[in-house]
């Protein structure tokens, strides 16, 4: 009878599991190495698994020493049932030659008894790894051939292998995240660029001195303990020098040549130092060490743009660098860029950070790479993508962004909490009326009511606010009565809604009706806001359009005594537009005026006494406050409002051409060194410019006016178009008015009233409409052309359009001259 090899070999090996031969040396000098890299996850998910008869299978370099120990120490009765257990595992785990040897022998037979426990050999997965069920969703560990593996394919350096790979799988275990191989591969790729030492420079020494400077910059104080900051040695030193003497130039060159090693124990000195004494120069220094393959860790970056932003935004906001004149957000978006984001555990500030910065591109594209990668984000990064798509005016990736609240299930972020309604409310200004075929209703609070949010009375108010702006009063009264039914409670925002639309209406006696409900709330009355509104509607139906009838004078003090009442009169003495005689009736203390309350008295002013020369007396003392910072004048500087009023006051003399120009250019160069963002000329501005030279048919100045809109690309809209036409009829200049009447129609705005009405001032009106036929006969022809020629440049095209063009101005000139 001949034996099989198995049958030989298997009384040996349970020979080697008698109680002299448990010793774990002597089984690995026996067998082979056990693979312990596997061993914990072993004994924590598969112990009752194995142990079991359906339970998976496990050769013996899956145990480890300890289990090897206990078995030791179990009595002899129970050597038989482990000896049994451990031949089955062995059997599963023999070689491909031994399973073809004997595949019909007595142990095969028994292997087929024991399905369950041995799998077949092509699904079986390689010795010393335990089996994934399918719908085990546990985080799975990285290995460290993987982290080699990928490594090399980047052309990393694999020596750092260890570090990355203990760093990915704490991140994994602490996050509990599951990753594809695509993600797994991002992940070490990103980790394995990151330059830090692990030689007491890792990120808990970077934590700890962060902490410190962090501190002791907010509370404005000495660094406690300068211990704990990394300070720089004899090689940091020069390379600093080199930073401070050219740090696009020659500190790149020497950055860029040293060896990783060197970068990495360098790197946070540096950082610290310049973070400290020259955050300006820390920008450059930060934008040269994030190119090439190794860049700073992702958390150290994010740490140091977070305290300059915190702290010096306010002067680096216009801070350039490199022969191109990056900016900041620039450098926001470089060094902060979402394909250097760490997938397992990315740092929310950060990633805020670069949202906020962004430019409208880099935001998308950031919305875009937590989608595609999955990063796990947190509500408020998601509120705060929200925010910036609202800013931006993109109201459907606001909708998209917002929509992804609930599934993060933060359950301080409900969809009616607090810091989502606030949200809402902000996107719900950009909200339209649209026609559907359901009927008229707004576009994105449906949207919101979709997704579950119910309004509170600060959303209704934007909603009624919305509603009035539409120009149908019917909506914005069923909106008002929604809330009256609803027992909302109207606050300060509810009323300035409701006097805008009374005073845009002109409905003086629903204005007084609103003025009494206020009266009798002492809170609402007090709010500066409302105050503001009631003043501004004073102003509207006395002064600005004031009768014929009435007394400038007493229309004037009437507006005096009631800005009394309200704000501080010392700033109007200061811009000499109280008479020396006036004495007010409260002289207690009262708070400072507003913007808006200083220039209503200023265009009151104006409209009660526009003697030419008190208006440039008054706006040489305007231009020199201005100039000097003056805290509640200078602010007037940054919207264009009161420069307009300055140029309406001394458009109709023909003495203060010469000071209408001045003002325009003091917009244009305003004065440096204050606080204030000084506006630049609107195309407000510029149609009044504009209607100051035309109302003096000064021609030759309009049309060099018109060259500066040009230059500062300031398009034309209904208002410039009727000035220009106004101005040529009132010339006689029959072809230009024509022209002009075409190139409006052409942008798209349609004759109207004004336009109309400017037409009168022509003597001989046929002949305008004979000039509109030849320039349509002109504009069809050049569309013939067009069309036969289909391969022409569009730049011949435009050519030989305004040719045609001119050659029907001069047929209408020819015409002129033969009828004179």
């Amino acid at each position: 009878m001949s034996l099989c090899p198995h049958q030989l070999v298997r009384p040996r090996l349970q020979a080697l599991f008698s109680a002299p031969c448990r010793s774990p040396g002597r089984w690995q000098r026996s067998l082979r190495t056990p693979n312990t890299r596997h061993a914990f996850q072993y004994v924590s998910n598969h112990t009752s698994a194995a142990s079991q008869p359906g339970g998976e299978g496990h050769t013996f370099a899956d145990l480890t020493v300890e289990q090897l120990k206990s078995n030791r120490e179990q009595p002899k009765g129970s050597d038989s049932d482990l000896n049994k257990r451990q031949n089955q595992n062995w059997r599963s785990g023999r070689t491909k030659s031994q399973r073809q040897f004997g595949r019909r022998n007595s142990i095969d037979q028994e292997n087929e008894t024991n399905q369950d426990t041995n799998t077949d050999s092509r699904n079986r997965q390689p010795t010393g790894r335990p089996q994934r069920r399918r719908n085990d969703t546990s985080p799975r560990l990285v290995s460290k051939r993987s982290v080699k593996r990928i490594m090399t394919s980047d052309g990393l350096n694999t020596r750092h292998a260890t570090s990355v790979l203990h760093r990915l799988n704490n991140e994994i275990q602490r996050e509990k995240r599951v990753l594809n191989k695509k993600s797994v591969a991002l992940a070490t790729s990103i980790r394995g660029r990151a330059i830090y030492s692990s030689k007491g420079m890792g990120l808990s020494t970077w934590h700890r001195a962060y902490e410190e400077i962090y501190k002791a910059k907010h509370y404005q104080r000495e660094v406690n303990d300068m211990s704990v900051i990394p300070s720089l040695d004899k090689d940091g030193l020069a390379m600093l020098a080199k930073i401070q003497e050219d740090c696009n130039g020659q500190f790149r060159e020497v950055w860029q040549a040293s060896h990783r090693d060197v970068k990495a124990a360098q790197w946070q000195a540096l950082a610290f130092w310049l973070l400290q004494n020259d955050p300006k120069l820390f920008l450059d220094f930060l934008v040269v060490t994030m190119k090439g393959k190794e860049k700073p860790d992702f958390t150290m970056v994010t740490d140091c743009l977070l305290y300059v932003d915190n702290f010096y935004y306010a002067e680096l906001k216009n801070w350039e660098t490199g022969p191109r004149s990056h900016s900041y957000s620039w450098m926001i978006e470089y060094c902060l860029r979402p394909s250097t984001w760490p997938i397992i555990a990315p740092p929310q500030k950060g990633i805020r950070l670069y949202i906020r910065r962004a430019r409208p591109y880099g935001v998308r594209l950031a919305f875009r790479t937590m989608k595609a990668r999955k990063i796990k984000w947190k509500a408020e990064t998601q509120l705060c993508l929200v925010n910036r798509f609202t800013q931006l005016g993109d109201a459907d990736r606001a909708l998209s962004a917002l929509k992804l609240v609930p599934r993060l299930k933060d359950p301080a972020f409900t969809m009616n909490s607090q810091g989502v309604l606030r949200h809402c409310c902000k996107l719900l200004t950009l909200d339209t009326v649209e026609d559907s075929e359901d009927g008229r209703n707004f576009r994105i609070l449906p949207q919101l009511l979709e997704m579950g949010v119910r309004p509170d009375r600060d959303m209704m108010n934007v909603v009624l606010s919305n509603a009035f702006k539409t120009g149908d009063h019917q909506l914005g009264a069923d909106m008002l009565q929604f809330m009256t039914s609803q027992d909302y409670t109207f606050d300060s925002y509810t009323y300035v809604t409701l006097l805008t639309d009374a005073v845009s209406r002109g409905d003086q006696a629903r204005v007084h009706e609103l003025i009494n409900e206020v009266d009798a709330q002492e809170e609402i009355r007090k709010n500066p806001f409302v105050a503001n509104k009631i003043f501004h509607s004073h102003y509207v139906f006395t002064a600005k359009h004031m009768d014929v009838d009435s007394d400038p004078s007493g229309v004037f003090y009437s507006m005096l005594d009631m800005y009394n009442k309200l704000h501080d009169i010392t700033p109007l003495k200061e811009l000499l537009i109280i008479p020396p005689h006036y004495k007010p009736q409260d002289e207690g203390p009262k708070s400072p005026p507003t913007p808006m309350a200083l220039y209503i008295m200023i265009a009151t002013y104006f409209r009660c006494r526009s003697r030419v020369s008190t208006v440039q007396r008054i706006y040489h003392r305007f231009h020199e406050l201005v100039c000097q910072g003056h805290p509640t004048i200078a602010p007037l500087a940054a919207t264009d409002h009161t420069y307009n009023e300055f140029l309406i006051a001394l458009r109709k003399s023909s003495r203060a051409l010469h000071s209408c120009v001045r003002i325009v250019e003091d917009m244009l160069h305003p004065p440096t060194g204050t606080a204030i963002e000084h506006t630049k000329p609107s195309y407000r501005t510029w149609a009044i410019l504009l209607s100051v030279f035309i109302w003096h048919r000064r021609a030759a100045a309009a049309e060099k006016i018109k060259e500066m809109m040009a230059k500062h690309k300031v398009h034309y809209n209904d208002v410039t178009w009727n000035l220009i036409i106004n101005g040529y009829a009132n010339a006689q200049k029959v072809p230009e008015t024509a022209a002009a009447m075409k190139a409006m129609e052409a942008e798209g705005y349609a004759l109207d009233s004004y336009t109309m009405k400017s037409l009168r001032y022509l003597r001989d009106p046929e002949r305008l409409w004979v000039a509109v036929d030849e320039l349509d006969n002109a504009t069809q022809e050049a569309d013939t052309v067009h069309s036969s020629t289909p391969h022409r440049p569009a730049i011949i095209e435009d050519v030989l359009r305004e040719e045609l063009i001119e050659q029907g101005l001069q047929k209408l000139g020819d015409k002129k001259k033969s009828k004179a």
